[in-house]
């Protein structure tokens, strides 16, 4: 696929959202025609562009149709939003913008469109009710010639202008159960569509609908490929494992996109989650350039401007992990902007132009691998259906989730437990071609992975007859494809157990017996929350790092333990973890899911298990090291014989909590941190702190070699030269 060097080289972005209301439109003022009240009158592009320009913004994503279907350049076909007058906005920004090399990025909502819902009623997608889908937004189907209307806004921007791609939004409203898409489903498949989760057909009906999806998205971008092969062609994907599998997008629609964009907000999914998101975005794209949205909001648009220190930490989590960072901003109603926004992103992109040598062409250096599966979050979607809020109790609940699937915690407590742990980690997945990356890993993490396929199990039988680690929790291979459960673990054979069934216990406890995987743990008894398995071993090549306590009494009606957790009762001396060699590899199998507890109560010792099963199975220690400074994530990256090294800190104030709210994630100082001392390679032959152009003097120490950084901010850079040669 041909790749223009900015895809890649264009680390510092803008995301000029804005979606406006024209309350001369009748569909856009709820029947109230108020007038309007100069929503859209004051926009200045040459301001707005000089302000790019002081930013240090090389990429920014400007309207052509907002949500409420209004355009923001002289459209002969749609409506342009009346605020403008003649203004063409889109039109002059990219005049402006191009001559000082800013890169344009039209936005175009897809399924979410008020004038079109208004004027063409029989397109809009309903919901499993059978309602016309007009919650906040009205939803169009994909399936009815409102695709042909897209096709033909696509191609009279690219013919009227000059722009550097498509930001294409809006394509995970669904599934749609409008007659025209039942009909079309019976076609396919001879069946009626099931109308939600705990219904037969579901993952068949989910995977139906990512067909369709991607046949749209296809033909929108050969609309535009026709008419610029250069032009960026990109979704936003929304379809992390925070969404849910029937919203539409999955990773097979990825090679559609010229590089990934997905939306990291910390307001949404914590200050965890730039980092998470950036890596699940390389992955995605096999490589290949990606994005991260952050916002400048203190809570999604609201017209607050985060503190600089939580931007800074944002935007460096993400271009250490390889991403460019696209900063969310919004203008005032009349098309104003605030300052301040432009303010911080000069002094973050300013330290992140600093560094671009550093980051152009630099590689993940390779660990440890976190398992993802598009084929278990559609499992987990059908095994485990949103709850409605509890009471909120003294304690947390011990049977957090009563099903096997625990996807989201699984997924968050791990890649949580190994930032901190600062062990490097990347991911894969069930494709062909991520399972390929698998040789470049010490070890690969399966937090709970429900489904493998034969051929993933092959794949990962190879790796560790090479030499490769496996740790795997849980139900990891127990279910087929469908969500079957199967008699035994796909892996048993890897894994030194049979699978038996689920406990009955809710709340266990981990009984820890003295070894490589327990060492440093509590001498007490780990709580788990939810049910372990039963397990039971089917060779004698494996040793036993725990075993399952069961409580005093498991939990009903009236027979409870003070605030419900029991005291831990005997020990089964069953299996709770087991690990073994096998071939040249090593296997640590959990019938529990620390990763999973650790998401949910942050309890160190899930985390310190954690690193000693993969420290382990690994067989190798990773190439940089750090003792404690949890807050600190370390990126090693490799550029060409160098290790460069990121050290990313952000300290967040403390939350209030009532009820289910609690404060927004927030950090207000940068971090200063002193004496940060690093274990690095032995070949390192010199260590310099950059963009500082300061050498760190190393010390040596038999077969040990360190450096000390005597001040540490929020985002430091260190170049070890010759650590990888």
């Amino acid at each position: 696929m041909h790749q223009p060097a900015w895809y890649s080289k264009n680390l510092r972005r803008i995301f000029f959202d804005m979606h406006l209301p024209d309350w001369t439109e009748p569909g856009q003022s709820g029947g109230r025609l108020d007038g309007l009240q100069n929503v859209a009158t004051a926009f200045d592009p040459k301001a707005i562009v000089a302000e790019f320009v002081r930013a240090r913004i090389n990429v920014a994503v400007i309207f052509a149709k907002c949500q409420y279907g209004n355009f923001y350049y002289n459209t002969q076909i749609g409506h342009k939003h009346r605020g403008l007058g003649n203004l063409d906005l889109l039109g002059e920004i990219v005049e402006e913008a191009h001559r000082h090399n800013i890169r344009i990025v039209g936005y175009y909502s897809n399924m979410w469109d008020t004038q079109i819902a208004r004027t063409h009623p029989e397109w809009m997608a309903q919901d499993a009710n059978g309602q016309s889908s007009y919650d906040r937004w009205p939803s169009l189907c994909l399936n009815s010639p409102y695709r042909d209307l897209v096709h033909q806004h696509l191609h009279e921007m690219f013919s009227l202008y000059d722009l550097d791609g498509i930001w294409s939004d809006i394509l995970s409203d669904l599934p749609c159960f409008c007659p025209r898409c039942q009909d079309l489903y019976r076609q396919a498949t001879g069946e009626a569509m099931p109308r939600s989760p705990q219904k037969d057909g579901w993952i068949k009906m989910v995977r139906w609908q990512q067909e369709y999806l991607g046949d749209y998205i296809a033909s929108c971008r050969e609309v535009v490929k026709t008419l610029n092969p250069d032009a960026a062609f990109v979704i936003n994907f929304f379809g992390t494992p925070y969404a849910n599998p029937s919203q539409g997008l999955s990773f097979k629609h990825l090679p559609l996109s010229d590089f990934g964009s997905s939306e990291g907000y910390t307001e949404w999914h914590g200050l965890l989650f730039p980092s998470y998101a950036a890596r699940y975005m390389r992955a995605g794209m096999l490589d290949r350039p990606f994005e991260i949205l952050t916002g400048r909001f203190v809570h999604t648009w609201d017209f607050t401007v985060r503190p600089l220190a939580q931007m800074r930490f944002e935007a460096f989590s993400i271009v250490a992990n390889g991403g460019a960072v696209c900063v969310d901003d919004e203008p005032y109603h009349d098309g104003r902007m605030e300052p301040l926004v432009f303010d911080h992103l000069e002094n973050i992109f300013s330290a992140i132009e600093q560094r671009e040598p550093y980051l152009h062409e630099a590689e993940p250096m390779p660990y440890a691998a976190l398992y993802h599966s598009q084929k278990t979050r559609e499992i987990d979607e059908v095994l485990n259906p949103p709850s409605p809020p509890k009471k909120l109790s003294l304690v947390p609940k011990s049977n957090v989730n009563a099903s096997a699937a625990d996807l989201l915690p699984s997924l968050m407590g791990s890649f949580k437990a190994l930032i901190e742990a600062h062990l490097p980690v990347q991911m894969v997945d069930e494709r062909p071609e991520s399972l390929a990356t698998l040789p470049r890993y010490r070890i690969v993490y399966l937090p709970n992975i429900l489904t493998l396929s034969e051929v993933e199990a092959d794949t990962l039988r190879q790796f560790v007859h090479n030499g490769g680690g496996l740790v795997a929790t849980g139900a990891t291979s127990l279910y087929d494809a469908m969500g079957q459960l199967r008699d035994n673990f796909l892996l048993a054979d890897l894994f030194g157990v049979d699978a038996g069934p689920r406990g009955d216990y809710t709340f266990p406890y981990f009984e820890f017996a003295p070894g490589p995987l327990t060492t440093g743990l509590t001498g007490r008894p780990l709580p788990h929350y939810t049910a372990m398995w039963h397990v039971c071993p089917n060779t004698d090549a494996i040793k036993i790092a725990a075993t399952r306590r069961n409580p005093l009494i498991e939990t009903c009606g009236e027979l409870y333990y003070h605030n419900n957790q029991p005291s831990p009762g005997p020990d089964t001396h069953e299996p709770a973890i087991v690990y073994r060699e096998v071939g040249q590899g090593r296997v640590v199998y959990c019938a529990g899911l620390p990763e999973s507890n650790y998401a949910r109560l942050g309890h160190s010792p899930y985390r310190h298990l954690i690193a000693n099963m993969i420290r382990w199975a690994a067989q190798a220690e990773p190439p940089v090291q750090v003792e404690g400074w949890l807050n600190t994530e370390i990126v090693p990256t490799r550029l060409a014989d160098d290790l460069i090294v990121h050290l990313i800190t952000g300290l967040p104030q403390r939350a209030v909590r009532f009820g289910f709210y609690h404060t927004a994630d927030s950090i207000e100082e940068q971090a200063r941190l002193s004496n940060i001392r690093l274990r690095i390679p032995t070949t390192t032959t010199r260590a310099w702190r950059v963009p500082h152009n300061e050498e760190l003097p190393i010390e040596r120490s038999g077969s040990a070699a360190w450096i000390t950084l005597p001040s540490v901010g929020d985002w430091e850079t260190v170049q070890l030269i010759d650590a990888v040669k």
